[in-house]
């Protein structure tokens, strides 16, 4: 990345579970001048940190880029029962980058994910129990490997669990079903129990995240998506 850039890491996923479209707001010139265009760069990488794509696209400079990402995105493969990725958007410096997520029939418009690097904690409030789920979503920004903590607070208890991530990979973690269910506690199951998650990049690590929950419905078509946190 060039020091005249700036760089986002976002984390997609393709349908059926997301579609992603991202958007690219460049600065306005002070001369009009329709032949002056802005270069995007996009860098594809698979779960496990392979790239699969890697492609340039330009618009005019000052206005917005509509990206609709899907065909960059199919060689994609699954981790988690989903077929996703990191996806890095590099831009001119000034240029911001936001995407439109949909996740089910949830729309959602999200910011430029902030890095968390290490020795930095990056906390978000959240309900567990009560039939709801969790789907803890880490994006690798770097290309070294990096290992990061999660812990979470409940009650009078505070698990905390160690996830390795591939360079330049992506992870999907059940909170529930992979790390709860794993702890030797189960008084969160009885109700909707306040809580607070943290994570923390070890050692060099950079790491941008998602927090999604899931309400289950009486058939998969009526379960619904939400993006929770973003950081």
């Amino acid at each position: 990345m060039s020091e005249l850039s700036v760089t986002s890491h976002f984390w997609v996923a393709n349908p059926p579970f997301s579609n992603f479209t991202l958007l690219v707001a460049s600065e306005p010139q002070q001369e009009q001048d329709s032949s002056n265009r802005v270069a995007t760069h996009l860098e594809v990488f698979d779960a496990d940190g392979t790239k699969v794509n890697n492609v340039t696209v330009e618009f005019p400079a000052g206005t917005v880029g509509v990206i609709e990402v899907e065909p960059f995105t199919q060689a994609l493969k699954e981790q988690g029962g989903i077929a996703h990725g990191h996806l890095a958007v590099s831009s001119p410096l000034g240029t911001r980058h936001v995407c439109r997520q949909t996740l089910g029939g949830c729309v959602g418009v999200l910011q430029d994910p902030a890095v968390t690097k290490g020795r930095e904690t990056a906390f978000t409030p959240l309900i567990i129990g009560a039939r709801r789920e969790h789907l803890v979503v880490l994006v690798n920004a770097t290309p070294e490997p990096s290992q990061v903590g999660i812990r979470l607070y409940y009650g009078n208890r505070a698990p905390e669990w160690s996830v390795d991530l591939p360079g330049n990979g992506s992870r999907i973690i059940s909170l529930e079903s992979e790390l709860l269910k794993s702890s030797d506690d189960s008084s969160w199951e009885k109700g909707a129990v306040q809580a607070y998650l943290r994570i923390a990049p070890r050692l060099a690590g950079a790491v941008t995240c998602h927090l999604i929950e899931r309400l289950p419905g009486e058939s998969p078509e009526q379960e619904s998506f939400r993006t929770l946190a973003t950081w």
